[in-house]
C-alpha cells in the first residue's frame, strides 16, 4: 500500500468519525441528561473539527441546563480557543451566557482569555461591565482588560471613565496606564490632586507631573494650603518651583506655608522657593511689597527680605519698592533689616548717601539709626563735617549708634588734620557696652597720637583703673608713659600707681619713671617703692629688669631705711633662697643702714645660726659689734652656749674663725670645747681644729685646758689595817 493509499485511508476514518460524532450531536437533543454526558463526551474526542465545534456551539446555545452547559464550554476551552471557526459566533454565545449567573464564574475567564486573541471580545466585556455592579465581577473584568500592554482608544476611553467609580486600588492601575500613555489633559491630572483622593493616588500623579514638569497651580495650591499630609505639601511646593515663581496666587500659597505649616520640612522647602525660584516682575515686586507691609509675623517677614536681598542690587524696581515701603508704618525690625539691606549697596552707589543722610536725621528709632549709620560708615568718608558728624554720632544714647561711630573712627586715617577728631573719641574706650574688638582697635589708634591732650591721657588713666583686659591695660600705661615723658611728673597718677603695686602687682608704666619724679611725690614714692618689693611683684619685678634690692638702696639714699625695710631684708635673708652670696652681702649693708631696728637683735643670730655658711662673717662682726658694742662677748657666749646639737654650734666656730683676732677668742673656744658631747661630733671636732688654728692656738692644750680635774683617788687599807 502506496502512501497516497494511507492518507486516503486514514482521511476516510477522519470523515467516518467526523460524520459519527456528527450523529451523536444530532441525538443530543433528543436523550436524556445521563445519555448527554455520554454522547457529549464520546463527540469531544472530535473537537478539532471545524463542523464538530460549529455543531458543540449550537447545543451550547439550544442548552438549557446551565450546569451541562458550562461542561461544555469548559470542553471547548479546553481544546484551544485558537481553533474555533467562528469567533465572532463564539463570543456572542459567551456574553450570552454571561447573564446566568451559576456558570459566570467559568463563562467570565473564558471570555476574557478570548478577548485576549480576539479583540472584538472586550467589547462584550466592557458592555457587561457596564450592565452591573457587582465590585467582583468589575474587579475581574477589569484585570483581563488591563492585560494587553497596547490598548485602543476605546480601551483608553473606558479607562477614563472609570476613574470616578472604582476603588483605590482599581483606580490605581487605571490611573498608571493612562499616565503612561499620556491620556489625561491638565483638569483630568488637576481633579486627581485633591485633599481628599487618598495619598497613593496623589503621589503617583505628583510624580508623574514632576517628570512631565507639569504644574496644575491651582489643585497643587490646594494641597499646600488643605493637604493633611507634610509629603504631599512639600512635593507640591517643589513641584511650583519647576518653572519658576511669578503668579501672586502662588506667592500667597508659598507664604501661607512659610508662615502657618506646623512641619518644618514643609517651610524651609517654601522658603527655598522664594531663594531660587522667584521670578521678579514688577507685578510680583508690587505684591510682595504689600505682602511685606501686611505681614502680621514679623519672622516670615524677616525672612521674606532676607530672600529678597540677593535681588535689590539688580533690580531698581525692588530697590524703589523697599524705599517706598520704609515711608509706610511698618515694625521696627522690618525697616531695619530693609535699612541693612539697602545699605549694602551703598559702597557702590555713592548716589545712595544722601538718601541715608536723610533717613539718618528723620529716623526716630534707635535701632534703625545705628543700621542707618552703619551704611554710611560702610563709604569711608573724610574730611571736617564728616568728623563732627561721626563725633555728634558717638554721644548718641544707643550703644549700637555710638558702635558704627566707632567704625567710622577707625576707618578715618591718622593723618595731622584728623588726630583732634580721633583723640576727641577717647571717652568712648570708658563705654563696656562697645564691642571689645572695637575697643582695642580705636584705643591701639588713639595710643599712636605722639601728643594726646591732657583729657584724652585721664581716660586712659581711668581706663588703666577699671578695665581687665590686659592690651587695654597696656596700651593706657604707653599712653600714660608717653605723656609722662612730654609733660613731667604732672602726669602721674600716683594714686593709680599705688594700686597697681600694692593690689594688682603690675609694676608695667611705673618704672624708670618713679626713680626720675621721686622727689616731685617723695611720700607717694616711698609707699609705691615699698609695694613693689613685695613678693607677689617678683614676676613684675623681673619684666620691668628692677630688682629689690636697686629698691632698697635708692630708698636708702634717699630716704634712709626705715624698720619695715629692715624686716624685710631681714626676711629675705632668713627664708628666701637667694642663689647667690653677693645678695647675701646686699641684704646686710641695708641692715647695717639701720642697725637701731630691734629686731636685728635676735635675728642676726638666727641668721648665724640658719645661714651661717652663706654670709660673709667680717661683715656680720661689723654689724654686732654696732649693735651690742661692749656687750657682744656675753651675749655671743650666752648663745654658744645654748646650742644643744653640732649644727647649731660649728656657724659660732666659724664667726670666730673668721674673726680671729677677737681678744676673747681663747675664752669662747674653751668655752665651745666645754659643750657637752660636741667633740665626739666629727663636723664640730673639725671646725674647732680650724678656729684654733687661724687663731694660732694649740688644739690640745685647748681641749686638756677644757677638760674637767680628774676625782681624787680613795685611800686603800693600809699595811697598819
Amino acid at each position: 500500500m502506496d502512501l497516497s493509499q494511507t492518507i486516503a485511508t486514514i482521511r476516510e476514518r477522519r470523515n467516518a468519525g467526523t460524520e459519527q460524532a456528527l450523529l451523536m450531536l444530532d441525538m443530543v437533543p433528543l436523550s436524556d441528561t445521563d445519555n448527554k454526558y455520554s454522547l457529549l463526551s464520546t463527540a469531544a474526542h472530535y473537537l478539532h473539527d471545524p463542523a464538530v465545534i460549529s455543531k458543540w456551539m449550537e447545543l451550547i446555545a439550544a442548552e438549557t441546563d446551565t450546569q451541562l452547559k458550562a461542561d461544555m464550554l469548559q470542553r471547548l476551552a479546553a481544546t484551544g480557543l485558537q481553533q474555533i471557526p467562528d469567533k465572532q459566533g463564539f463570543a456572542d454565545l459567551l456574553a450570552a451566557s454571561l447573564q446566568q449567573d451559576e456558570s459566570r464564574d467559568i463563562i467570565l475567564p473564558l471570555l476574557g482569555r478570548f478577548s485576549l486573541t480576539y479583540p472584538p471580545a472586550r467589547e462584550r466585556l466592557i458592555a457587561f461591565y457596564q450592565q452591573q455592579h457587582n465590585a467582583d465581577v468589575n474587579r475581574q473584568i477589569l484585570s483581563w482588560l488591563l492585560i494587553p500592554v497596547q490598548a485602543t482608544e476605546a480601551d483608553l476611553a473606558f479607562y477614563r471613565s472609570l476613574l470616578d467609580s472604582t476603588d483605590t486600588d482599581d483606580k490605581l492601575l487605571l490611573l498608571n496606564r493612562l499616565l503612561l500613555r499620556d491620556q489625561l489633559g491638565p483638569e483630568q491630572i488637576a481633579q486627581q490632586l485633591q485633599p481628599a483622593t487618598p495619598d497613593v493616588i496623589k503621589e503617583m500623579v505628583l510624580r508623574f507631573c514632576f517628570d512631565r514638569s507639569a504644574v496644575p497651580e491651582a489643585a497643587l495650591c490646594t494641597l499646600v494650603r488643605s493637604d493633611k499630609n507634610p509629603q504631599i505639601r512639600k512635593w507640591s511646593i517643589q513641584l511650583l518651583a519647576v518653572h519658576g515663581v511669578s503668579h501672586n496666587d502662588v506667592l500667597d500659597t508659598l507664604l501661607h506655608a512659610l508662615r502657618e505649616d506646623p512641619d518644618p520640612a514643609v517651610r524651609q522647602a517654601a522658603m527655598f522657593v522664594f531663594a531660587y525660584s522667584l521670578t521678579l516682575t514688577p507685578t510680583t515686586i508690587e505684591h510682595l511689597a504689600l505682602c511685606l507691609q501686611t505681614e502680621k509675623h514679623i519672622q516670615v517677614a524677616l525672612q521674606l527680605l532676607q530672600l529678597l536681598a540677593p535681588y535689590t542690587e539688580k533690580n531698581e524696581a525692588l530697590t524703589a519698592a523697599l524705599w517706598q515701603l520704609l515711608d509706610r508704618d511698618i515694625a521696627v525690625d522690618l525697616a531695619a533689616a530693609i535699612y541693612d539691606i539697602l545699605g549694602r549697596q551703598v559702597p557702590v552707589k555713592p548716589a545712595l548717601l544722601d538718601k541715608f543722610m536723610v533717613a539718618y536725621e528723620k529716623e526716630q528709632h534707635d535701632a534703625c539709626k545705628a543700621i542707618i549709620l552703619k551704611a554710611i560708615t560702610s563709604a569711608m568718608n573724610t574730611g571736617e563735617s564728616w568728623n563732627r558728624f561721626y563725633l555728634r554720632a558717638l554721644e548718641a544714647p544707643s550703644a549700637a549708634i555710638r558702635s558704627w561711630a566707632v567704625q567710622a573712627m577707625l576707618y578715618i586715617p591718622l593723618t595731622p588734620d584728623n588726630i583732634s577728631t580721633i583723640a576727641a573719641a577717647a571717652p568712648v574706650l570708658l563705654h563696656p557696652e562697645i564691642p571689645h574688638q572695637q575697643r582695642q582697635l580705636l584705643a591701639r589708634k588713639i595710643s599712636c597720637i605722639p601728643q594726646l591732650p591732657a583729657t584724652a591721657v585721664q581716660v586712659f588713666s581711668k581706663l588703666a583703673d577699671h578695665s581687665n583686659d590686659q592690651e587695654l591695660q597696656r596700651l593706657a600705661t604707653k599712653v600714660q608713659e608717653k605723656a609722662i615723658s612730654h609733660n613731667g611728673g604732672a602726669q602721674i597718677n600716683w594714686e593709680q600707681w599705688l594700686h597697681k603695686a600694692d593690689v594688682t602687682h603690675d609694676l608695667d608704666g611705673i618704672f624708670p619713671h618713679i626713680w626720675l619724679f621721686y622727689d616731685d611725690n617723695p611720700q607717694m614714692a616711698d609707699k609705691i617703692l615699698f609695694a613693689a618689693i613685695n613678693p607677689a611683684n617678683s614676676n613684675s619685678l623681673y619684666q620691668s629688669s628692677v630688682t629689690d634690692i636697686e629698691i632698697l638702696n635708692f630708698l636708702s639714699m634717699k630716704t634712709g631705711i626705715n624698720d619695715e625695710m629692715s624686716r624685710y631684708a631681714l626676711n629675705q635673708l632668713l627664708h628666701t633662697d637667694l642663689g647667690n652670696e653677693s645678695k647675701f652681702k646686699w641684704y646686710l649693708l641695708v641692715l647695717k643702714s639701720n642697725p637701731a631696728n630691734a629686731e636685728l637683735r635676735e635675728g642676726l643670730w638666727q641668721l648665724l645660726e640658719k645661714r651661717g655658711r652663706y654670709i660673709n662673717m667680717i661683715q656680720l662682726d661689723e654689724l654686732l659689734r654696732i649693735i651690742w658694742k661692749d656687750q657682744l662677748e656675753t651675749v655671743f657666749r650666752q648663745h654658744l652656749l645654748q646650742q644643744t646639737t653640732a649644727a647649731g654650734a660649728v656657724p659660732y666656730l666659724q664667726y670666730l674663725e673668721a674673726n680671729n683676732t677677737w681678744e676673747p677668742m681663747p675664752v669662747l673656744l674653751k668655752a665651745a670645747a666645754q659643750l657637752p658631747g660636741m667633740l665626739q661630733d666629727s663636723s664640730f671636732k673639725e671646725a674647732l681644729q680650724r678656729t684654733c688654728r687661724a687663731a694660732g692656738l694649740d688644739v690640745d692644750d685647748l681641749l686638756r685646758s677644757a677638760a674637767p680635774p680628774a676625782a681624787p683617788e680613795a685611800d686603800g687599807p693600809g699595811f697598819a689595817d
